[in-house]
């Protein structure tokens, strides 16, 4: 038979120090960004003359508000010792160390997207984090992920960019010169 659960009793026991620490940056962060959002809600500009009874700012207000008190009593319920309780996962090794190699070339992936859309566009930036990130993870074959990026960027550009009219640029600086564009 389990014991009954009392929440925050047993976690807040057991719980190291660290973990606590770890969960207040965590839900400091979001408390900093809910802040920000709240603030930054304010510089929305509304057009003049405009129908809407509402108005462009109802729902960031409603949004960074809900979040500002969500943090705020996450962060209270955190001080009083309710913790969670670690993960206990079926395949996952909760012993093992973080394999900083894979989160540095994750972060480059994506980081790569600041350099890659505008020199050769949305589908090769793409091509370039889907590959780099496939690659970090452990993917088996290189030419496997460069044909399922390249079919995950023309898909994308087609969607996003063609049908839903977003601004994906298609071509970067260096790609209308190489197609004679």
């Amino acid at each position: 038979m389990t014991d009954p659960v009392i929440p925050g009793a047993s976690a807040a026991a057991g719980a190291p120090r660290s973990r606590r620490f770890g969960e207040l940056a965590f839900i400091g962060v979001i408390l900093v960004f809910s802040v920000v959002a709240l603030v930054m809600t304010g510089f929305i500009r509304e057009p003049m003359g405009s129908s809407n009874v509402l108005g462009a700012r109802v729902v960031p207000y409603a949004v960074t508000g809900l979040m500002l008190l969500s943090s705020l009593a996450a962060f209270i319920a955190v001080l009083r010792g309710d913790v969670g309780a670690p993960d206990e996962g079926e395949d996952v090794d909760t012993e093992a160390r973080t394999s900083w190699k894979t989160v540095v070339l994750l972060a480059l992936a994506f980081a790569s997207l600041m350099i890659v859309i505008p020199i050769a566009g949305w589908p090769v930036a793409v091509v370039v984090l889907f590959t780099g990130a496939s690659l970090a993870l452990g993917a088996g074959s290189w030419w496997r992920t460069l044909i399922i990026g390249v079919g995950l960027g023309v898909v994308t550009q087609l969607l996003f960019g063609t049908l839903l009219g977003l601004s994906l640029p298609p071509f970067g600086t260096i790609l209308p010169g190489v197609f004679g564009g």
